[in-house]
């Protein structure tokens, strides 16, 4: 069962760090926000893609990690909820790229499953370390990505409760401390593949 994990959490790592890299080269190149450059608009599609692709290993690899933790019922009643909610984002998406749903209903469906798969890679983190099926590092850097995360979210939430000349400055802390969080998401199912024993 380790190596499956190994191999399965290794993929949704390389996956999910192709998406994210499509998406940063996406707002560098086509511009969408500014001058936009159809030319690189290929790119958004290239990261839903490989987003709905993700999906599969992204399950896969909790199934196996949660299996290796020894995780209580309730930890599995979160993993099939969050694999539930992979699976409904993965739809939207595909309704998305066929012109079917809108980016603000996608970005409804997808953006809470993010916040509960990190929650669940705390929490599944912690007790993989306790089962001694991954490094203790690996728990501990899963606490300060779901930390991270909702520190983002609190300072986005509290800059629209203030008056819109003053919300950029928060917006911008948000935006940094949230894209840390995102980009740290494949690394640490990178470093789930490479300590998992």
């Amino acid at each position: 069962m380790t190596e499956q994990l190994r191999i399965w959490a290794g993929l949704q790592g390389f996956l999910s760090a192709a998406a994210l890299l499509s998406l940063l080269l996406f707002f560098a190149l086509a511009t969408p926000f500014g001058a936009e450059r159809r030319q690189w608009s290929w790119l958004g599609p290239v990261n839903d893609w490989l987003s709905v692709v993700g999906a599969v290993p992204w399950i896969v690899a909790m199934v196996l990690l949660a299996g290796r933790a020894r995780a209580p019922v309730w930890v599995w009643v979160l993993t099939g909820a969050v694999a539930a909610g992979i699976v409904a984002g993965a739809v939207v998406t595909l309704l998305m790229l066929a012109g079917r749903a809108t980016l603000p209903l996608q970005a409804t469906v997808t953006l809470p499953v993010a916040v509960a798969g990190y929650a669940w890679m705390a929490i599944v983190g912690g007790y993989a370390a306790g089962a001694v099926a991954i490094a203790r590092w690996v728990a501990l850097f899963a606490y300060v990505l779901l930390a991270a995360l909702l520190l983002a979210v609190a300072v986005v939430g509290l800059a629209f409760a203030l008056p819109e000349s003053s919300r950029t400055p928060l917006f911008v802390i948000g935006g940094v401390v949230g894209g840390l969080a995102w980009a740290g998401f494949p690394v640490w199912w990178l470093a789930v593949a490479s300590t998992a024993r």
